[in-house]
């Protein structure tokens, strides 16, 4: 039987029939491991379905934490909505679809989604071509079909060849009973300390095997490689381990450490502590040249306490540098002849300070402690210019790179050593040098270095692989151009190592260390860093630093960009608060990688919230990704009301740039907003989208296309075909164009409760359309309430309209006027512009009417709030000519004022 098992983001199948291995090796996205002795499958979807396929699901098993996975890939269905055209780019199978068929590609295990081609890339194997000629059928097109079929043919002929070879022997197997050694039994992984048992096995199956075959000859060469890699790890677990340690614990100010044994020569009669004394108070020219004199003619056991002692004076004299080389040839002296333990502590001493001294000049800093350096290497990686000048780096990158290669530092004084490392790394980046990368990286991953130090050197890492001058330049910025070249898969467990640590010593660096851990490991492929890792490392930054939604974004970023998108928005919820606030720009490529690979874990919150809000935040200049950003949206569960969102955006002129989109482009979207909720049956958003669709027609003139637009809702589900043979029938009577076979099917098609009812009376109100309708409409809507306006009834009372067509204005207002009503028609711009239209309807006026059918929908609710609030009437609904506006003006004004709704009365007391 096949097992199955789960390691991260793959899955590891192991076979114990050699028939197994065959077809496994045919498997889309498959890959033999020799270490592990089975096959790397990925884990996605389509691999539970394929398997089902070949072996069946009674031939294959999959432990149980497996078992929600692989009942819901079972569930899989769903049919093609459009073409799929697959092409043969000689490594790989190339497919493109629409979005909403994303789904039935990724049946094939191996997917992978390319941004920049919108494309996707599917194993080069015949079972990839299989499987979606079954998903697609008659949708799927091949490009040079003829040719591509033949392959599979002649491919599945090997492959069928090869498995009844591997059947035959898996019997032969079986008929051997316990501990056959044949061909076909699969070996195992061997104990710690068996790595080449398995040669004796390849023998005995040699001389068993008879003459060789092809299938053979690759099974034993598979396994005589597994046998080595086992033999390899077993040697380099014997090795003896070093443990990389850190100074981080070691004492600032420590000494070398070396336990001095026998007698140290004293240096003849020469009295070397009455000297040092002397000199801590006569540091004068003739001390000097009193010891260089000496030193000349001195022999070789005396040397080193003269250099150490000329070593002294420099110090005292403040010449830092000289005495950091005298100090460095007294040491190097030593193998001639040791000095005193007590002359030698005072020289490691002077050293030290002196080597600080010497740092801290180089990066312009004032004092001889590690405290002042590394402060100002801290801040000069998190922003340049704000901890060294650049003046001092330039004036001290030769004192650093002494001391960088300084073996007595390494020695004597580590913590100096290494700092002077990391700063000859910051003052080549700051001058403008190279800075390479790998030799960085090795300084990192160094435990001879103190862990504080070392995460200063990840931080400055993170930025030399984003091409930034410091910190500054790439947090809370969008990681461009994800990729990088190098490996740095080393950096997720370093990082986990050495933060902790560093945060002993230096907690200010911890946080900075671990968000550039994350920015370095958002760069690289998935495999870099597990989720747990991942959680590892936010776990390091406080969860009130400013940087740390931005650190989940990094955390989440490659593994939303590969489909992991479980749990996602719970784990790291700053993935999407920043999202939220790209610029679309920015985010398009990543974001529609996610959306290809997710499996329903992200899409929604992505197109539902992410999307219309970065729209709204930041705007947009690539139209490109705008138009597939919306062609992804109709595909999700509530594509509509973001479609609607966006569209209201663009109608309102608040998404930024979108004015740059031509009249094609707005109907494009528009249309697909519609045609969006009209396959979804959603009540609200079809009303929206049909009316904007409709206003989207008349801003540019094209009126002839109502009608067109209308007849393609006739067969749409119950509301929509009512609201627009509602609109159809008054733009045919508003045109004086024959109306009365529309509103014959509208009344057979409109339902008793529809809550268009009240529209349709409105309608009917026109005397044309209630004799035309006859009795059948009566019987509709009931007898119309005739409501007699005397003729001086609307005289002097005041109308304000919001929206309406020029050509609507020239003929509503004179008729209007004839009724004696005072009239203010506030054009469409003049709505958008919000102050002026919500100022008059909170004014003075008798009645406000709002003309939907002219106005954006966000334009319309806020002149109908305001004029709610105000206690002023009004009334809202598209008009498509002059007839049915005079006459809804009519009616309202004529109507009683509806008295306020009185609450229930409160308990009696008694």
């Amino acid at each position: 039987m096949l097992e199955i098992r789960a390691e991260e983001n793959r899955l590891l199948a192991t076979p114990s029939l050699a028939s197994e291995r065959v077809m496994l090796r045919s498997f889309p996205g498959a890959r033999w491991v020799p270490a592990r002795g089975a096959f790397s499958l990925p884990r996605q979807t389509g691999v539970y379905l394929l398997l089902d396929e070949l072996f069946g699901p009674e031939n294959w098993r999959a432990p149980s934490d497996l078992s929600e996975e692989v009942q819901e890939a079972r569930k899989a269905g769903g049919s093609p909505t459009a073409e799929a055209r697959l092409e043969d780019a000689e490594s790989e199978f190339s497919v493109q679809c629409a979005f909403a068929d994303k789904e039935l590609v990724k049946r094939v295990p191996g997917y992978r989604w390319v941004p920049t081609e919108r494309r996707w890339r599917l194993p080069r194997v015949p079972l990839t071509v299989r499987v979606l000629q079954r998903v697609f059928g008659e949708q799927l097109k091949i490009e040079d079909e003829e040719r591509v079929l033949a392959w599979c043919t002649e491919e599945e002929q090997r492959t069928d060849a090869e498995r009844r070879l591997a059947e035959r022997e898996d019997a032969a197997a079986a008929g051997s009973g316990p501990g056959a050694t044949g061909l076909a039994a699969v070996p195992a992984p061997e104990a710690e300390g068996e790595a080449a048992s398995s040669a004796p096995v390849l023998a005995e199956a040699a001389r068993a095997a008879g003459p060789i075959d092809g299938a053979a000859l690759f099974e034993r060469l598979e396994r005589l490689t597994a046998a080595l890699e086992r033999l390899v790890e077993a040697l380099e677990s014997g090795q003896v381990s070093t443990g990389p340690g850190t100074n981080g614990d070691r004492d600032r100010t420590g000494g070398n450490g070396e336990t001095e044994t026998g007698n140290v020569p004293q240096g003849g009669g020469f009295d070397w502590r009455a000297e040092l004394e002397r000199l801590r108070s006569e540091h004068d020219d003739p001390a000097r040249l009193a010891l260089a004199g000496r030193l000349e003619n001195a022999e070789a056991d005396e040397r080193a306490t003269l250099m150490a002692l000329l070593g002294v004076w420099h110090f005292y004299n403040k010449q830092h540098d000289e005495a950091l080389r005298m100090l460095r040839r007294a040491f190097a002296a030593e193998r001639d002849g040791r000095m005193d333990p007590d002359l030698d502590a005072e020289a490691v001493r002077v050293f030290q300070k002196c080597g600080w001294q010497v740092l801290n000049r180089a990066l312009g800093q004032d004092g001889d402690r590690l405290a002042e350096a590394y402060a100002a290497l801290l801040s000069e990686v998190q922003r340049q210019g704000s901890g060294v000048p650049e003046a001092a780096f330039r004036e001290g990158l030769g004192a650093l790179t002494e001391l960088a290669e300084d073996a007595q530092a390494a020695r004597r004084e580590p913590n100096l050593h290494g700092l002077a490392r990391l700063a000859q790394f910051v003052g080549k980046q700051r001058i403008g040098d190279h800075v390479d990368e790998e030799r960085l990286g090795e300084f990192v991953r160094d435990g001879q270095v103190a862990a504080d130090i070392r995460a200063l050197g990840l931080v400055l890492l993170a930025n030399v692989l984003y091409r930034a001058d410091d910190m500054s330049g790439w947090q809370m910025q969008w990681p461009v151009d994800p990729r990088i070249a190098g490996d740095f898969a080393w950096a997720t467990e370093t990082a986990l190592e050495l933060i902790p640590q560093a945060a002993q010593a230096h907690q200010e660096v911890a946080s900075a260390a671990a968000v550039a851990a994350l920015a370095i490991i958002a760069r690289g492929p998935r495999e870099w860093a597990t989720r747990d890792q991942r959680r590892r490392l936010l776990r390091l930054i406080e969860s009130d630093n400013q940087l740390r939604r931005y650190a989940e974004f990094l955390a989440a970023f490659r593994l939303a960009a590969d489909g992991d998108g479980r749990g996602l928005d719970r784990e790291f919820k700053g993935y999407f608060d920043y999202l939220a606030k790209v610029q679309l720009d920015d985010s398009w490529e990543h974001l529609s990688e996610v959306l290809a690979n997710d499996s329903g874990h992200v899409t929604d919150k992505i197109i539902d919230e992410v999307l219309p809000a970065a729209l709204e935040a930041r705007g947009i200049r690539d139209l490109r990704a705008l138009m597939e950003a919306v062609e992804f949206a109709a595909a999700t569960q509530r594509g509509d009301n973001t479609l609607n969102r966006i569209a209201d955006g663009i109608e309102e002129g608040t998404i930024l740039g979108a004015d740059a989109l031509g009249g094609e482009e707005r109907l494009r979207i528009f249309e697909l907003a519609l045609r969006t909720a009209q396959k979804k049956t959603h009540k609200d958003d079809a009303d929206v989208a049909f009316q904007r669709l409709v206003r989207e027609h008349l801003r540019q003139g094209r009126e002839s296309e109502i009608p067109n637009l209308c007849e393609t809702c006739f067969e749409s589900f119950p509301y929509l075909r009512e609201r627009a043979m509602l609109a159809a029938v008054e733009w045919a009577v508003e045109q004086e164009e024959p109306f009365e076979e529309l509103l014959d099917r509208a009344i057979s098609a409109f339902r008793k409760d529809s809550p268009l009812l009240k529209d349709f009376r409105d309608l009917a109100s026109l005397p044309q359309v209630r004799e035309a309708g006859g009795e059948k409409l009566e019987r509709l809507l009931g007898k119309p309430a005739v409501t007699e306006v005397p003729t001086d009834a609307l005289n002097g009372k005041s109308v304000l309209v919001v929206g309406g067509h020029p050509s609507l204005q020239a003929k509503a207002e004179p008729m209007l006027a004839e009724l004696g009503l005072k009239v203010d028609w506030l054009d469409a711009d003049a709505a958008k512009q919000g102050d002026r239209a919500v100022g008059s309807a909170r004014g003075a006026v008798d009645l406000v009417v709002v003309n939907t059918g002219y106005i954006s929908h966000a334009a319309s609710g806020r002149v109908m709030e305001a004029a709610k609030s105000a206690g002023n009437r009004y009334v809202a609904r598209a008009f498509a000519g002059p007839r049915m506006l005079v006459a809804v003006v009519q009616e309202a004004l004529a109507a009683k004022p509806e008295e306020p709704t009185r609450g229930p009365k409160g308990p009696v007391r008694r």
